[in-house]
């Protein structure tokens, strides 16, 4: 009996444990979508083939680089996301990785170009969406609950899933930013 008391209070715990993870990062957060107009951000990015799981890293290496090497402040680190990993091989998937960048001198963009990609994105109407950003594991919770509930989002309202996604990783506001370009109305003929 006393073996069993100890096996349910260690379940106890770890289900405490594991609800405050959870809690912590974000996973009760309720989403609120919007359709707004967004974009106009300059990005230094490399483009990525391959494992998603790989950007994380080289968003940091571009990060480190654009500030001890070019002297910029980066809050922001980004992802644009061209394939869906349901429906497209692991080493086909597509994204632009990098960081957005805050300077219209035309000397660093200059300077910048001869290492990197740069591109500015384009102002148009995006879903968007945002979670608390406190470590790996809000980008996980935002994977299994950010993407599902915007492809509901899309569905309901019938607008179309074409499109890339991207995230925004905003270390300054502690958020991640998820925006879905508004394409079109859904064709379901």
């Amino acid at each position: 009996m006393k073996s069993i008391k100890k096996i349910l209070i260690a379940l106890l715990v770890v289900a405490a444990i594991l609800f405050g993870f959870y809690t912590y990062f974000g996973g009760f957060n309720k989403l609120n979508f919007k359709i707004e107009k967004a974009g106009g951000e300059t990005i230094v990015y490399k483009q990525l083939v391959g494992d998603y799981s790989k950007s994380g890293e080289i968003m940091e290496s571009i990060s480190d680089e654009l500030q001890n090497d070019h002297g910029l402040k980066i809050t922001q680190n980004i992802g644009i996301y061209y394939d869906n990993p349901e429906d497209t091989d692991k080493d086909k998937l597509r994204a632009d990785v990098g960081c957005v960048i805050k300077t219209h001198d035309q000397n660093k963009l200059d300077e910048l170009q001869k290492n990197y990609s740069l591109k500015q994105i384009p102002e148009k109407e995006y879903l968007i969406t945002k979670i608390p950003y406190k470590g790996y594991f809000s980008i996980i919770i935002g994977i299994f609950k950010v993407y599902p509930a915007m492809e509901k989002y899309l569905d309901k309202n019938n607008l179309s899933d074409d499109g890339p996604i991207t995230e925004i990783y905003d270390k300054q506001n502690k958020e991640i930013i998820y925006r879905k370009e508004i394409i079109a109305e859904r064709d379901d003929d």
